[in-house]
């Protein structure tokens, strides 16, 4: 990703300030009439301490674009990835498992939160995002921390992991119902957890892409939507 343009004129100025400070000190010591050796020692001085501030500056700089770079990829709510930082690691992944694993499948998968609207409606915005928020941990609690997990959407997540053979994803789906009983299982609930989810595989020597997969999967998810409905 480029640098924030912004970030990098800070640093470029910053880095020209501190350069013309160190400049007039040393002429300021010049003038003063000093020894040769004292002149000297108090140059050298002068430069390790702007190596040092330099390299501070700097290391300030690419830290704090690193969290203007984690706060864009980033849903704030639940602390998931968002969907362009799904996007961005989700092809990254899909190149790596296509160069370096050929054995592996890729899984994806999509799920929407159910009667989110209700929830809402009847018991306000803030028991809303209680409900997102738990949806993320039950995710977390499911997959591996190197599964891409992002909330993509309103009431939408999606995860992209791995998987040895497809007869993993029924042991994966087991892991997931388990999850959503034990959180409904605590007492004094206002509402349930309910997941409609569409999961789709590939073969990474197939050369599917995000895109296919995603499209797969969330067909998939609706068509169990649907199923649901009175």
């Amino acid at each position: 990703m480029k640098k924030n343009a912004l970030l990098a004129k800070v640093e470029n100025y910053g880095l020209i300030i501190i350069s013309v400070g160190i400049v007039l000190i040393y002429l300021r010591i010049e003038s003063l009439g000093l020894g040769d050796s004292s002149t000297l020692w108090i140059t050298v001085l002068l430069f390790i301490g702007y190596g040092a501030f330099t390299q501070y500056f700097i290391n300030s700089q690419k830290r704090m674009e690193a969290e203007i770079i984690s706060l864009s990829i980033t849903d704030y709510l639940t602390g998931l990835y968002n969907r362009r930082g799904f996007m961005t690691l989700a092809e990254q992944q899909i190149k790596m498992v296509g160069r370096t694993d050929k054995k592996s499948l890729l899984l994806l998968l999509f799920a929407d939160l159910d009667k989110m609207k209700s929830i809402n409606d009847n018991l306000g915005h803030k028991k809303g995002d209680n409900a997102l928020i738990e949806v993320a941990s039950i995710l977390k609690n499911v997959f591996r921390e190197s599964d891409i997990i992002a909330r993509i959407g309103g009431d939408e997540f999606a995860v992209l992991g791995l998987v040895a053979e497809k007869s993993d994803i029924v042991a994966l789906e087991s892991r997931l119902q388990e999850q959503i009983d034990l959180h409904n299982a605590y007492e004094n609930r206002d509402y349930t957890i309910s997941l409609s989810v569409g999961i789709a595989c590939g073969d990474p020597e197939n050369h599917y892409s995000i895109d296919e997969l995603m499209s797969r999967a969330d067909q998939l998810m609706y068509e169990q939507k649907r199923r649901k409905l009175p």
